[in-house]
């Protein structure tokens, strides 16, 4: 018999990829001997590449020009690839288009966007917020007749290479090696679930005062336009490393295995975190049940979730959560 060939498609931001890893897991566990490819966004191509549960890491392809252009691509891609399995976690209507032109015999996912293009179509219900985004993931399993079971975390292994840069770094602007590391992530791609960032400069200020403490602001490139808003950091006037936009993905991974904690907005480095087995202190604003942290909290046990407007969380109550974990 030949070898079963299965391609998963995940093809958004970093939180929403990195919670489908224990459904990818479970899969992996029901199909051992697979050649599992996953299709994912190109910047978390270099995060994910060598994941012990896929078999490869494909960056989606950027094509130009029509829809239609890209569909005929994408069922091109798919039918050379001759997988016999599809799971489309994020529904998209040329996706669809894509697989059912592709003639891949199961093709599952939601049933939305021609989700009567499907062999297997499940309800979305993910609006309504009822559980996590980690077990609305396993659905698409249940679909096969596979019933998932949640692993412990971590489920994203850590490179030795990213661990060797980071400590080069970390040695380079002299933190001491018993000292106590804690993540701060000011920042969120939606205003909406932005705790304000004077009050994360106040909570930087004060955990820096603590003695063998030292907090480590995190971000994206595209974030350090933003570094001004919380002072002089990292400039040698206060205990604090400023690392925003100077760690690749799988660099970040291994920093934040490394910190007792992490503070953060509802954003991609809380699952980055959870993902690597560190304790977050979670700051969620939203009372809409489509982005509660019901659905979007960081996925495991030991995390502190903090849930009411954000303008009445203050400062003193996310340093108490902090407190559990120094």
């Amino acid at each position: 018999m030949s070898q079963r060939r299965i391609v998963f498609v995940r093809t958004d931001r970093l939180g929403e990829t990195l919670l489908n890893l224990p459904a990818i897991h479970a899969l992996r566990q029901a199909y051992p001997d697979a050649h599992l490819t996953l299709l994912i966004h190109p910047s978390l191509q270099e995060l994910l590449a060598g994941h012990p549960d896929v078999s490869a890491v494909v960056a989606e392809p950027m094509v130009s020009g029509s829809w239609w252009r890209r569909v005929w691509h994408l069922g091109w891609l798919w039918r050379s690839w001759h997988p016999d399995l599809i799971m489309l976690s994020n529904p998209k209507k040329e996706y669809h288009v894509g697989a059912w032109l592709a003639g891949i015999p199961r093709r599952v996912g939601w049933n939305r966007k021609w989700g009567w293009l499907l062999t297997h179509r499940l309800q979305d219900r993910k609006r309504l917020g009822e559980r996590h985004e980690v077990e609305y993931n396993f659905d698409l399993l249940e679909a096969l007749g596979i019933s998932a079971i949640p692993e412990p975390i971590p489920w994203l292994p850590i490179d030795q290479q990213a661990e060797d840069v980071i400590s080069q770094l970390l040695g380079q602007v002299g933190v001491a090696v018993n000292s106590q590391l804690v993540a701060v992530h000011p920042w969120t791609s939606n205003p909406r679930k932005q705790w304000p960032v004077e009050r994360f400069r106040s909570l930087i200020r004060q955990v820096a005062q603590r003695a063998g403490v030292t907090p480590v602001v995190i971000g994206g490139q595209e974030e350090q336009a933003r570094v001004a808003e919380l002072g002089n950091i990292g400039e040698g006037t206060e205990q604090v490393l400023n690392l925003v936009g100077r760690c690749s993905l799988r660099e970040l991974a291994a920093l934040l295995r490394r910190v007792r904690a992490l503070v953060s907005n509802d954003s991609g480095p809380m699952h980055l975190a959870a993902a690597v087995g560190t304790p977050v202190i979670a700051l969620f604003g939203t009372a809409e049940p489509g982005s509660h942290p019901r659905r979007w909290g960081p996925w495991g046990s030991g995390h502190t979730v903090i849930h009411k407007p954000l303008h009445e969380i203050t400062v003193d109550e996310a340093l108490q959560a902090l407190r559990r974990y120094l």
